[in-house]
């Protein structure tokens, strides 16, 4: 300790650096001044620099480190002068030539990492390109807030339609219930055969369920029925609508109808039937004309309402005051009918209590709710963005609501699938980091040197990013095992192959084997490059594996051969650590190494299932390191 103290300070042993400049006050003080500015610069420009950085907070990785080299390096440059300054009074050399060794260390780390860093550096944008970038955000943020209104104006216009076209339709639904329930006026629909479908206050006598599924041949005998069914045969081979008067005998007396039949079209346009009205006018054919005229233009509104929202995704419904379901666009085939039932008959909790909450309080409060809604519809779910308007008589009673539906699964779908995407992200970033941290930590304490250090962790991190290139090359979903002992040992043999057999089954590694079996792999083919098989002109590698179902094992053997004279190492290197520990700790696997003279041998016992890849975001219970 004394010898240490004398070396630092041996102030016996040496003259102050003032006798150099024969303590001349104008010398001294030029280098005095001179140290002591420059060491309180030195000393300043880091802290700035710190300052900025935890002021500005995004001065992370990369960017961070370079931050912090600087710093030291500014710093111990600001030493080196303090101690040029102390040495003009004492001859403390010895300790001011460790400061400049460790301002040299810290000057050459600085270097080699900004000289490293200089593409990303370059690559960063200047103040005016992110000005400009700025600019364009901002305008784009404005395009999409005025789109963003402009489709908030679309929806309320939309809105306000299905409103008012509701409201005409209930409107034309009350005329045609008073023009067709005081008036002797027939409305039916047939389809292509001439079956009666739907008939509506029929005539002559008849009940609905006598004509529904019969033809007019069935119903009218003699001369009116080939009349009816002649101009209605025409009226669907034409795709034209006619109007034709047909006497038809009723007993002893004679009844006369004006019927009105239009041809109805399907969702392809093509014509599957006709509709139609049969008008008494026995009494009045002026009055009966009128009626007809008014059922034809109801009939034809009524078809192109129906056809507006069957052919759009809106579902469109209107409820009473104790939601019930009055009238809706639902298909036959979309939760089944709907009028007459309530929602507690629709719908399943907690969707219900969310849906029958949010028209309630449209009713309560006189205004408009909408929300986001998820309802079950069999197996699977659907999402919609349910609108809610209170529904008023015109008298400004209360008569229940009118609701809209959009389905918006799709969307929901596509925000489902991006978190699942961002938490695998985030899990595969933090097992990836913790594997290098350890890969680091372990390199470091094996290693004697900088160099040695900076060589094997760069050999081993290029091994693990192969490893990253499979996994990502494979959809994150894994590997197989020859692409894996490939990639490890590829670049180690000649380009013919001749000295690297592999052999084994169709195997394919989760992304956590894949990356453990890399390692070991990659530290398996350096000890063969530098010591073993490959190390000389002749020798060979033999990678080669089975599977055993009965056990469910995954036998893989490495064997050496051809190659130098074998002799086990005295000391248990992270090399091997990470052969014998790391894999029998993570894939709970057997590991037998075998130093033989003629050659390296190696056997490792994998229980498949620890190789089978596991679903997205699943937490591996075991470190990948020791």
């Amino acid at each position: 300790m004394e010898a240490l103290f004398q070396y630092l300070f041996g102030q016996a042993s040496y003259m102050p650096h003032g006798y150099c400049l024969l303590w001349r006050p104008d010398l001294l003080i030029m280098h005095a001044v001179s140290d002591g500015a420059i060491a309180l610069a030195y000393f300043a420009i880091p802290l700035a620099i710190i300052v900025l950085a935890r002021r500005r907070g995004d001065l992370t990785g990369d960017v961070g480190h370079v931050v912090v080299l600087f710093s030291a390096f500014i710093l111990a440059c600001g030493i080196t002068h303090i101690g040029s300054l102390l040495t003009l009074w004492y001859p403390i050399y010895g300790l001011h030539a460790l400061a400049k060794i460790a301002t040299a260390i810290v000057s050459i780390m600085t270097a080699v990492v900004v000289w490293r860093l200089l593409p990303a550096l370059s690559r960063l944008p200047s103040i005016s390109q992110v000005e400009r970038m700025n600019k364009q955000l901002l305008e784009e943020v404005d395009a999409r807030r005025k789109a963003y209104e402009e489709l908030e104006a679309v929806r309320a216009n939309l809105e306000r339609d299905v409103a008012d076209r509701t409201r005409e339709l209930d409107r034309i639904k009350q005329l045609y219930d008073v023009a067709t329930s005081g008036a002797q006026i027939t409305v039916f629909a047939q389809d292509q055969d001439l079956r009666y479908t739907w008939v509506h206050n029929p005539s002559l006598g008849l009940e609905i369920d006598e004509m529904v599924g019969k033809r007019d041949v069935d119903l009218v005998s003699g001369e009116a029925a080939q009349t009816v069914t002649d101009h209605k045969q025409r009226i669907l081979k034409t795709g034209e609508a006619e109007t034709f008067e047909v006497e038809i005998p009723d007993g002893t007396a004679t009844s006369w109808f004006r019927v009105n039949v239009t041809p109805a079209h399907n969702d392809q346009g093509e014509v599957d039937g006709v509709v139609g009205t049969a008008i008494d006018i026995t009494r009045s054919k002026r009055l009966e004309a009128m009626r007809a005229d008014l059922s034809r233009r109801l009939s034809a509104t009524v078809q192109r309402f129906n056809l507006a929202l069957r052919s759009s995704e809106i579902l469109v419904f209107s409820q009473d005051r104790d939601l019930r379901y009055t009238w809706s666009n639902w298909s036959a085939d979309f939760g089944g009918p709907a009028i007459g039932k309530t929602d507690a008959d629709m719908y399943r909790e907690p969707e219900r209590s969310q849906i029958v909450s949010l028209k309630q309080a449209a009713m309560d409060s006189g205004e408009a709710q909408s929300s986001e809604i998820r309802v079950q519809l069999g197996d699977h779910y659907v999402w919609y963005i349910l609108t809610v308007e209170p529904d008023f008589a015109p008298d400004g009673e209360l008569r229940g609501v009118i609701c809209a539906a959009v389905d918006i699964t799709e969307r929901k779908d596509h925000e489902q699938r991006m978190r699942l995407v961002m938490r695998e992200l985030s899990h595969r970033s933090k097992n990836l980091l913790a594997v290098v941290q350890a890969i680091a930590r372990q390199t470091a304490q094996q290693a004697d040197s900088v160099k040695e250090f900076l060589e094997k962790f760069g050999e081993r991190v290029r091994a693990l990013a192969g490893a990253q290139d499979l996994l990502v090359a494979g959809n994150w979903s894994g590997a197989s095992l020859a692409d894996v002992v490939d990639g490890q040992l590829g670049h180690y043999v000649p380009e013919d192959g001749g000295r690297l057999v592999v052999e084994g089954p169709e195997v394919r590694l989760s992304p956590d084997a894949m990356q453990t079996l890399s390692l070991a792999l990659h530290e398996l083919a350096t000890n063969a490059a530098k010591y073993g098989a490959l190390s000389n002109e002749t020798g060979k590698v033999r990678v080669e594996w089975t599977i055993d179902p009965r056990e469910g094992i995954l036998e893989l053997k490495w064997t050496e051969e051809g190659g130098p004279p074998v002799i086990e190492p005295k000391r248990r290197g992270f090399g091997r650590i990470v052969i014998e520990r790391n894999v029998a700790r993570s894939l709970g696997a057997e590991v037998r190494l075998d130093f033989a003279s003629d050659g390296l041998k190696g056997v490792f016992r994998i229980p498949l299932a620890q190789i089978r890849a596991q679903d997205a975001g699943d937490e591996d219970p075991r470190p990948v390191f020791a």
